[in-house]
């Protein structure tokens, strides 16, 4: 009887989620927002979790949804698995039940899953994608944290050195001019920035248009980022950029063994694995050359063969390690080793970069300061000369 109330409540949620003409503006308001709310990674990697250990323990998938629907307190998961149920319930497998929220569970995911279905092997599968949603997490996470940084206190920055320029220089200004001697350099330039960032033009604040230049270079090129030839080339800078297109370069590549591995060992075709690794790498100019190496792998090259050419994307370590899985059949076990390897050297390098900005950032900061203290003492200085010495 209570499965059969829960399973009401869940048809009821997804009438909801399908038609919404029954719903008040403030229930249309919260559904709205729990539409537009992102899954976390730690929920996901929960529902692999739970899913697999209730799997594993023999507990029906029904069931198991059933429980895991009532298992989170995240309003989007809880909808999510409540959906997924549904499905379920009306004869669909886990894989293409899952397929209804592709902005939660990716295409790797689904093709892992789908085969771990049909291979007998989903317990196995389950648990091997909540392991590397972590991970990815994790990796992921320290390379935005070790870019962040840097970016948060340099817009810090910016803005106090605005405010002194706003509210400070034009107060002190007419004290220098009355001084009547020439302006050092640095003061001089002080004061110039200072006009210009107050001053207007055709009655339009400075400022203003300096806000809105930069809002409009952000819009622009992230409307040139959605399309296809701009997203390609802005990946292609970012994988050139000093220290952080190295990086960028890593994750690529970290991602790509990790794909590899995971879904050769659940089965997928080399040539449907390749495809779907393309989709998740997250990097337009490695995807377009890895729907490539597919291409050329249906025509019987093997994919060390294929990446050899290229020692730039794919590195010459890497090449050799792929070519030992291909020709000993271990190639998911290889790629998982060279995976933890770029892992390992993903962790070392967010470490070191991590150490290398602290001090670079306190000499920016003490430059900085440095510079605005020197151009407002130094007139101040000659002042007092004067004043002495008259």
């Amino acid at each position: 009887m209570a499965g059969f109330q829960i399973s009401e409540v869940q048809q009821q949620i997804v009438k909801v989620s399908d038609g919404k003409e029954n719903l008040s503006f403030i229930d249309r308001l919260n559904e709205w927002v729990v539409d537009m709310s992102p899954v976390s990674i730690k929920s996901k990697v929960i529902f692999y979790r739970l899913l697999s250990t209730m799997i594993n323990a023999g507990v029906s998938l029904i069931k198991a949804m059933n429980i895991l629907s009532n298992q989170f307190e995240d309003a989007k998961m809880k909808k999510v698995c409540s959906v997924i149920l549904s499905r379920i319930e009306k004869g669909m497998s886990l894989s293409d039940a899952l397929q209804e929220y592709p902005d939660v569970f990716s295409e790797a995911e689904l093709g892992m899953i789908s085969s771990g279905e049909v291979s007998g092997r989903l317990n196995a599968v389950l648990v091997d994608l909540a392991d590397r949603v972590e991970s990815g997490a994790k990796i992921a996470g320290k390379i935005k944290g070790a870019m962040i940084y840097p970016l948060v206190i340099i817009i810090i920055l910016v803005a106090v050195v605005t405010t002194v320029m706003i509210m400070v220089i034009p107060k002190l200004k007419d004290t220098f001019e009355k001084g009547g001697a020439k302006l050092p350099a640095t003061t001089q330039m002080l004061i110039d920035g200072s006009d210009f960032i107050t001053g207007d033009t055709m009655g339009i604040p400075n400022g203003a248009l300096i806000i809105l230049g930069f809002v409009g270079i952000v819009m622009a090129i992230r409307f040139w980022k959605k399309t296809p030839e701009g997203l390609f080339y802005w990946d292609n800078i970012m994988l050139h950029v000093p220290v952080f297109g190295d990086m960028s370069r890593k994750l690529v590549l970290l991602q790509f063994c990790q794909s590899l591995s995971s879904l050769v060992s659940s089965g997928v075709s080399i040539t449907k694995t390749l495809q779907i690794t393309s989709q998740v790498v997250g990097n337009e100019v490695y995807r377009r050359r890895i729907l490539l190496i597919g291409e050329d792998v249906k025509q019987g090259i093997p994919i060390a063969d294929n990446i050899r050419e290229n020692n730039t994307m794919f590195p010459i370590m890497l090449t050799s390690m792929i070519d030992i899985g291909e020709k000993t059949a271990q190639l998911s076990k290889v790629c998982l080793k060279v995976a933890d390897f770029y892992q390992d050297e993903l962790d070392t390098m967010v470490k070191t970069l991590s150490s290398l900005m602290e001090p670079i950032i306190i000499v920016l900061i003490g430059g900085v300061v440095g510079f605005i203290v020197t151009a407002i003492m130094a007139p101040i200085m000659q002042m007092s000369e004067v004043a002495s010495n008259g």
